[in-house]
């Protein structure tokens, strides 16, 4: 389940200000924004929105998402994959054991 990010949401809900002791970043230009995240368990980030992404699991873990409409999607975090995440808004928690570490690489739209 997929919300898409308005430009609006985006801006007003940027990871970087909702939770910049979660998501550091390492990049930006015009062309991508890229992130270095880590959540420790138990630890939940606020409602954020992210733009289209690839992100690379650093380290195992278990994450569930809440979306603006309430819909709940629990995902298992993988050491070594590659995902795609569409554009999207949600709040994150780690609901497992251990720290989720990942390299999110945020694509933006060329002005």
């Amino acid at each position: 389940m997929n919300t898409t990010a308005t430009e609006e949401s985006v801006a007003t809900l940027d990871p970087l200000k909702i939770a910049p002791q979660n998501f550091r970043l390492l990049l930006e230009n015009r062309h991508v924004r890229v992130f270095d995240v880590t959540i420790r368990p138990g630890e939940k980030i606020a409602m954020h929105s992210n733009g289209p992404s690839v992100i690379y699991v650093i380290n195992n873990g278990r994450l569930k998402h809440t979306y603006p409409d309430g819909k709940v999607r629990e995902t298992d975090a993988v050491s070594g994959t590659v995902i795609w995440d569409d554009a999207e808004t949600h709040e994150s928690e780690n609901v497992g054991e251990s720290d989720i570490h990942s390299l999110k690489i945020e694509l933006l739209q060329e002005l």
